[in-house]
């Protein structure tokens, strides 16, 4: 099929899917140097992310030659976070956000069981399908990025952040070490078990993390940090923990690690930069 083709079947199934009357569920708005910060609520915002999603995920990380758009069942219910380059009109970066007090539906809770998760007190804000341009990589566009999430943590009154923090490795062995390394740098909410799901299980995982109990070599420290992507090093940098082994995305070829933060356990640098409410 023509790619002019598949991307107009695409966009018409968008359609019947209830986008083309899509309506934010939280406005926000943010001006930043060359950026803007904004929910998207429009049809044309929302396919611009969809499609800046299939250049990083499957173009970028998968080598996929292919225009396209990255679409699932979940993105009607959702919000979406957008970067807006102000120069090109160009969306940039994106970040999915669902308030569990508008819909109950989960991505996360595919991969992994959230019953302990959700027995924490809330509400709760899942974060997913984060990612940005790589011409725009840098320490400006995470922290405009973090200043959305904040807002909107503070007007959906969300005191529990999760979702899955994903690492570009399919390899048990390299997933158990990332763990080990995130145990050993208390990273690691040990109190709190989280599986992956069945199907997203790795059911050699315990076999390779028992090769690494004792402390890791300063060899393996640093490529247990070269595999951290900058997103989730941000995440744990402001008091986020990792629940639970990892789980194996198979459909985007990546290890996801389920990633919480709790409002209280957020660092006061972030809580005082970006003006938490607490």
């Amino acid at each position: 099929m023509k790619e002019w083709a598949k991307e107009l079947k695409q966009t018409t199934l968008l359609k019947w899917n209830g986008l083309f009357n899509f309506k934010q569920k939280i406005h926000l708005q943010i001006e930043s140097g060359s950026y803007i910060l904004k929910t998207a609520d429009s049809f044309d915002e929302l396919i611009n992310s969809f499609r800046l999603r299939h250049e990083v995920f499957y173009n970028e990380f998968q080598s996929i030659e292919m225009d396209g758009i990255d679409f699932d069942k979940f993105d009607t219910h959702f919000d979406h976070l957008i970067i807006i380059h102000k120069e090109t009109k160009n969306v940039i970066g994106t970040y999915r956000v669902n308030c569990m007090e508008n819909s109950k539906l989960s991505y996360t809770e595919t991969e992994f069981q959230l019953k302990n998760i959700f027995e924490m007190p809330g509400p709760h804000l899942e974060l997913g399908r984060a990612c940005i341009h790589k011409d725009h990589r840098r320490g400006s566009v995470l922290s405009l990025l973090w200043r959305g999430i904040t807002e909107y943590m503070n007007e959906s009154g969300a005191t529990v952040l999760f979702g899955c923090s994903s690492l570009k490795v399919t390899e048990t062995e390299k997933a158990a070490l990332v763990y080990k390394y995130l145990v050993e740098t208390n990273s690691v909410a040990l109190d709190i078990e989280s599986k992956p799901t069945r199907k997203f299980s790795m059911p050699d995982f315990n076999l390779w993390y028992a090769n690494f109990q004792q402390p890791l070599t300063d060899e393996q420290i640093r490529e247990a940090e070269k595999m951290i992507p900058p997103l989730l090093k941000s995440y744990l940098k402001h008091g986020a923990k990792i629940v639970g082994f990892p789980a194996i995305d198979r459909d985007f070829d990546c290890i996801d690690l389920l990633t919480v933060l709790k409002k209280e356990d957020m660092t006061n640098s972030l809580a005082r930069r970006f003006q938490v409410v607490q």
